[in-house]
């Protein structure tokens, strides 16, 4: 076990990891069955997980929970899951009630799992006003990952988490998940061996979030496989930035650095910040390394947390309290489950800590009135004025009513919980789209292309239908940076006998496929019309 209390330098708001988040639901079945087989009953579980911030109010208003997942190596290539847990206490007097328990799941199956006990507020002195950190390490195989959290205390469920990741395969030059550090020492008899890095005891910025008036950040990443390509101990070039508005380079925050090739190197380095760089939404850190000729051996960009302002959020208990105007939009959703659903087909346009927000606090608590306040505030925060969040919220329910009829057939008229309604809903209508419903050497598949998709220029996504008859259209690939990235789509897309799941599926991803084959599917993608 190893928990941490990092002073509140950089306030963390609730952060998941997520892809497609609006899938999730609050809780988890795989966790609860889990601890249902060594503990208790799993209705009982999942009623107080639900409910238990009503029936406990005292023990859900002293935590503020977030939570996040970095895939990491070991020098013999062995790739493994840090499990970043961050909360805020209130408790005057260090308390060891809490329980938390991580699971790690492909497919079905549980791979691996640990219980810790945690204290509320660990025994520091004058920690009352620190967040605290606690820092687990799961091995995991390659492939589709889920990462499930369950924070109980009592025996009484307070806290629900999880998180969607891709582990790579490994065996080709790398780099691993970047960590954002909020503070940071050298190793010493102290130091607790989850948050040893390379000899540096780290504590992260849980969440990977940097506050608009940070000054700098510093960032640890590690590069494995190197030596497979430039010989031990010569030197290579180390290029890092930000990214801008585009997602290229942003030469007034690009970085150069001189680094001595070895089975693993290590990366600790700073970029100095301003309230525009890295930008506010969907933040990218871009890493290469380079050969001496200015050969580019392997690259990566990492997408960080949304920025935001310290204190910009008046928080109490955990539930944000927006004050705000009533959109008018939202006087027409007089019925609970009218306001849960609307709030449910904003999680993909949310943010992370939105998503958060909404799916752990705001559904749970079913407070109408609390439920359109947070829905006016969503809106006025992108808004100059509060006619242009009315216009937005407009626009934006039309886009739901459209998603819900085209693509929610398969998801019980509900068209967000698609992979189609996520896209729809994200970036609006496809600049082109080609259907091919009826193919008989392929799966039935469309492909989206978009001019513009959020601050990315000429992107495409492309879904298939494996089941054929009657199910969702599902993301075989998107070039799409954060989308799934399918490097054996096409054999997929043509193989009505597929059996791999796409997020599993790993063929040729060491040798992935340079020529073009002609094949229709491959020439429209490429070349949309």
């Amino acid at each position: 076990m190893a928990i941490r209390a990092s002073a509140l330098i950089w306030q963390s708001s609730l952060i998941e990891f997520s892809f497609l988040s609006n899938t999730r639901m609050l809780g988890s079945t795989l966790l609860a069955q889990f601890l249902d087989i060594h503990e208790r009953c799993f209705t009982v579980k999942m009623f107080l997980l639900v409910f238990g911030c009503w029936s406990f109010g005292s023990l859900c208003a002293q935590h503020e929970w977030s939570g996040d997942v970095l895939i990491q190596r070991l020098p013999d290539g062995q790739a493994y899951a840090e499990i970043q847990t961050a909360w805020t206490s209130t408790i005057q007097t260090p308390s060891d009630s809490l329980t938390l328990t991580m699971l790690a799941i492909l497919g079905e199956d549980i791979v691996s799992y640990q219980k810790d006990q945690l204290l509320a507020r660990p025994i520091v002195q004058d920690s009352a006003d620190l967040r605290h950190v606690h820092v687990a390490r799961l091995a995991v195989p390659s492939g589709g990952v889920r990462i499930e959290w369950l924070v109980e205390q009592k025996k009484r469920a307070i806290w629900s988490h999880q998180a969607d990741i891709r582990v790579p395969l490994g065996g080709v030059p790398e780099f691993t998940d970047v960590m954002i550090v909020n503070t940071h020492a050298p190793e010493s008899d102290l130091s607790q061996a989850s948050m040893v890095h390379s000899g540096l005891d780290l504590i992260p910025q849980v969440g990977n979030v940097i506050p608009i008036d940070a000054s700098s950040a510093r960032f640890y990443v590690e590069l494995h496989g190197l030596k497979d390509v430039i010989p031990l101990d010569s030197l290579f070039l180390f290029k890092f930035g930000w990214a801008n508005e585009d997602g290229d380079w942003n030469p007034k925050a690009t970085r150069y650095v001189r680094k001595k090739c070895s089975s693993i190197v290590p990366i600790f380095e700073v970029l100095p910040c301003t309230p525009t760089a890295p930008v506010p939404n969907h933040p990218l850190i871009k890493m290469e390394a380079q050969t001496r000729e200015g050969n580019v051996v392997v690259s990566r960009d990492v997408l960080l947390g949304n920025r935001r302002e310290l204190g910009g959020r008046d928080e109490m208990n955990g539930r944000v309290i927006r004050k705000s105007t009533l959109l008018p939009s939202l006087a027409n959703y007089t019925e609970l489950n009218m306001v849960i659903k609307l709030l449910e087909d904003h999680l993909p346009f949310a943010r992370t800590n939105e998503q958060n927000t909404i799916q752990e606090v705001l559904i749970p608590a079913a407070d109408m009135s609390q439920m359109k306040q947070y829905l006016s505030g969503f809106w006025l925060d992108r808004s100059a004025s509060v006619p242009e969040a009315e216009a937005k919220l407009a626009q934006y329910i039309e886009r739901i009513a459209f998603v819900d009829d085209k693509y929610g057939q398969c998801k019980y008229g509900q068209g967000s919980l698609t992979e189609m309604g996520n896209i729809y809903l994200r970036f609006g209508k496809p600049n082109t789209v080609v259907k091919r419903h009826h193919e008989t050497d392929y799966y039935p598949y469309e492909i989206w292309h978009y001019h513009k998709a959020g601050r990315f220029n000429n992107r495409r996504f492309l879904f298939f239908a494996p089941h054929v008859v009657g199910e969702c259209f599902e993301l075989l690939h998107s070039d799409m940076l954060g989308e799934r990235q399918n490097d054996d789509w096409l054999s997929q897309l043509r193989s009505r006998e597929n059996t791999v799941k796409v997020t599993q599926s790993m063929e040729n991803r060491l040798n992935p496929r340079d020529t073009f084959s002609g094949e229709e599917p491959e020439d429209l993608f490429y070349n949309p019309r």
